[in-house]
C-alpha cells in the first residue's frame, strides 16, 4: 500500500501536521467511522516501517482480525480517511489566512443576521487590514470582499442612506488591476519559452487607463506594470529602474512567492540586455538575485529549484566573485531537492574550479558523472570537453565529443539546448582540426549561427 493515494499524502505531511491531523480524525463533525480512525492510527505508527507493514494484507489484518481478506472493504476505508485528509488540509490553509477566515466570518454573520456581532468583526476585520503590512493580490482580493459584505449588509438595513459604493468599486478596481497585471507578465514570460501566444483580453485598455489614473501609485500595482513594461519592450531602462527602486523600498512587505516571480521578471529583462551585448547587466543580475537571497524569495516550500541554484552561481562566477560562489555552493546544497542534490552540486562546484582555471580538482567531478537528468548531464560533458581542449587533451576530446553526439541525439533536451549543443560539438570537432592562424570562414560560421552553446568561449578560442 506505499503508493495508496492517502499513504502517498500522509507521508508529505510533518510531525506537527500528523498530531493535529489526529484530533481532525478523531472528531466526530469531520469523521464518524471508527474504521478510519483505526486506520489511521495504524497509518501512521507505520509510516516509517519497511513495506511489509503496509502490505494490504497486514493492514487488513490488523484491523480485522480472524476475518477474510476483503479489498473492496478496505479500498472503502482508504477512500473515507483520503477525504478526511483532504479536508483537514482544505481547513489548514484556510485557518492560516486570518483575512479569508474573518470575511467568511462575517458572511455566516450576515446570513444568521447577527447585526450587533457583524459590525464588532467588521470593524476587527478593517483593524486587520490597517494592520497588514502585506503587498500582493491575495491582500487586494480581501479588501475588495471585505467592502462586498459590507455592501451586502447595509443595502438590507432599511434605514441605511449611504453605502461605501466607491470604497468597494476602487477596491476591486485595485485588485483586478493588479492581477491582470500579474497575469500579462506570466503570459509574457512563458511565452518567450514555450513560443506559444496568448489571448491578452482586456489588458490593453488596463494599461491606457493605467496612464491617467492614480491608480498607479499604488505600489504592487506599479510593480506588476513596470515590470510588464521591461518584458514586453526590447530596451526600457526607465520601467527597469523603477521596478527596481519598488522592489528596494517594498520587497519586505511583498508575499514570497509572488516576490520571487518578480524578481525572475527582473532578471528576464537584464538577460535580454545581456544577449544585445549590453555587459553590464551582469552586475545588474547579480544585485538581484542577491537582494532574492536577503528576502528568501529564491526558496519556496524548503527548496531551491537546481536552475536558480545555478543561475546565481553563473551570475557569481561572471564577475569573478570566486569566494562569495564557494560559500553560496556549500551554504545552499541542502535547499536543492533531494535527488538532484549531488549532480548540481558538483556540478557546479567543477564550474567553480574551472572558472579557477584548477581542472585538477574540476575534471574528477565531471569524469563520472552520469546522471538520470539528461541536461545536467549534457552541461557536465560540455564543461568537460572545454577543459579537454584547452589542456589539448585532443585524442579524449574526440573521443568524448563522438559519445556525446549520440548521446544527445538519443536524449530529448528542453527548449534550444538540443540544437545548441549539437552546434557546440560541431564547432569543437572543427577547432580540433583547424590549421594554425586565422580562420575567418569558421568565426563567421559560429557567428551566424543563432543557437550555440558556448558561443562566446568558442569565438574566444579562434
Amino acid at each position: 500500500m506505499h503508493k495508496n493515494k492517502v499513504i502517498v499524502v500522509l507521508k508529505s505531511l510533518t510531525p506537527d501536521e500528523i498530531r493535529q491531523l489526529d484530533k481532525f480524525v478523531r472528531s466526530p463533525v469531520h469523521n464518524q467511522h471508527d474504521d478510519v480512525i483505526r486506520f489511521f492510527q495504524y497509518v501512521r505508527k507505520h509510516l516509517g516501517s519497511g513495506e511489509r507493514a503496509l502490505r494490504k494484507e497486514t493492514v487488513f489484518e490488523q484491523l480485522f482480525p480472524g476475518e477474510a481478506f476483503n479489498m473492496q472493504q478496505l479500498h472503502y476505508i482508504g477512500s473515507y480517511l483520503l477525504k478526511v485528509v483532504e479536508e483537514f488540509l482544505a481547513w489548514q490553509e484556510w485557518r492560516k489566512d486570518e483575512s479569508a477566515h474573518q470575511i467568511s466570518l462575517l458572511r455566516s454573520l450576515h446570513q444568521h443576521k447577527l447585526e450587533a456581532l457583524f459590525e464588532k468583526h467588521f470593524e476587527k476585520a478593517q483593524a486587520l487590514r490597517k494592520q497588514e503590512l502585506r503587498q500582493d493580490t491575495n491582500n487586494l482580493y480581501h479588501a475588495y470582499m471585505l467592502e462586498l459584505e459590507r455592501f451586502n449588509q447595509d443595502r438590507l438595513q432599511t434605514s441605511k442612506q449611504e453605502f461605501r459604493l466607491q470604497e468597494m468599486s476602487d477596491s476591486l478596481d485595485a485588485f483586478f488591476v493588479a492581477e491582470k497585471l500579474r497575469n500579462a507578465c506570466i503570459l509574457l514570460s512563458n511565452q518567450t519559452i514555450s513560443k506559444s501566444s496568448y489571448d491578452t483580453g482586456l489588458l490593453a485598455h488596463v494599461l491606457t487607463f493605467l496612464e491617467t489614473h492614480e491608480l498607479l501609485k499604488k505600489p504592487l500595482v506599479a510593480i506588476y506594470y513596470h515590470a510588464y513594461r521591461t518584458l514586453e519592450e526590447h530596451k526600457n531602462d526607465e520601467s527597469f529602474q523603477a521596478l527596481k527602486k519598488l522592489l528596494s523600498t517594498y520587497r519586505n512587505s511583498l508575499n514570497v512567492n509572488e516576490l520571487h516571480d518578480i524578481y525572475i521578471f527582473a532578471i528576464n529583462y537584464c538577460i535580454r540586455q545581456l544577449n544585445s551585448g549590453e555587459q553590464g547587466f551582469m552586475q545588474e543580475v547579480f544585485d538581484i538575485y542577491q537582494m532574492g537571497l536577503e528576502s528568501n524569495a529564491f526558496v519556496q516550500n524548503g527548496i531551491m529549484t537546481p536552475r536558480t541554484y545555478s543561475n546565481i552561481i553563473m551570475s557569481g562566477l561572471k564577475l569573478h566573485k570566486f569566494g562569495w560562489v564557494e560559500g553560496f555552493i556549500n551554504s545552499h546544497k541542502a535547499a536543492l531537492p533531494e535527488k538532484q542534490r549531488e549532480g548540481f552540486f558538483n556540478y557546479n562546484l567543477a564550474r567553480l574550479y574551472y572558472e579557477k582555471k584548477n581542472f585538477k580538482q574540476a575534471m574528477p567531478l565531471l569524469l563520472q558523472m552520469e546522471y538520470e537528468d539528461a541536461l545536467l548531464a549534457s552541461l557536465g560533458k560540455v564543461l568537460l570537453a572545454k577543459m579537454q581542449f584547452e589542456q589539448q587533451e585532443i585524442e579524449s576530446l574526440a573521443s568524448l565529443l563522438q559519445s556525446f553526439k549520440t548521446y544527445v541525439l538519443r536524449k530529448k533536451l528542453p527548449g534550444n539546448y538540443q540544437e545548441g549543443t549539437l552546434n557546440f560539438i560541431h564547432f569543437l570537432a572543427k577547432l580540433c582540426q583547424k590549421p594554425t592562424g586565422p580562420n575567418e570562414q569558421l568565426r563567421a560560421d559560429m557567428v551566424e549561427t543563432k543557437i550555440v552553446v558556448e558561443k562566446e568561449w568558442l569565438l574566444a578560442q579562434l
